[in-house]
């Protein structure tokens, strides 16, 4: 299994809208609210202990977690 070097910029993807005043539990992340129900949390995260840290975090407030995707050097933010 492969560890993501440090700095991953990760796309999360969640099934509800988001308020902003949630951000500051998940990693200050940059969220956008879909006109289809889902918000799409865009973070860099340091490492997996991290990474997993933001998800339990994500559980533990409810989100149901519909995608999480580690986004390379070329692939532009929503």
């Amino acid at each position: 299994m492969c560890k993501p070097s440090p700095g991953v910029r990760y796309q999360i993807r969640v099934r509800g809208h988001l308020d902003q005043r949630l951000l500051h539990w998940l990693n200050e992340a940059r969220v956008v609210n879909q006109p289809n129900g889902e918000a799409v949390l865009t973070t860099t995260i340091a490492d997996q202990t991290e990474l997993y840290s933001i998800l339990i975090k994500m559980r533990d407030l409810g989100l149901p977690l519909i995608a999480l995707h580690a986004q390379t050097e070329t692939e532009d933010t929503p």
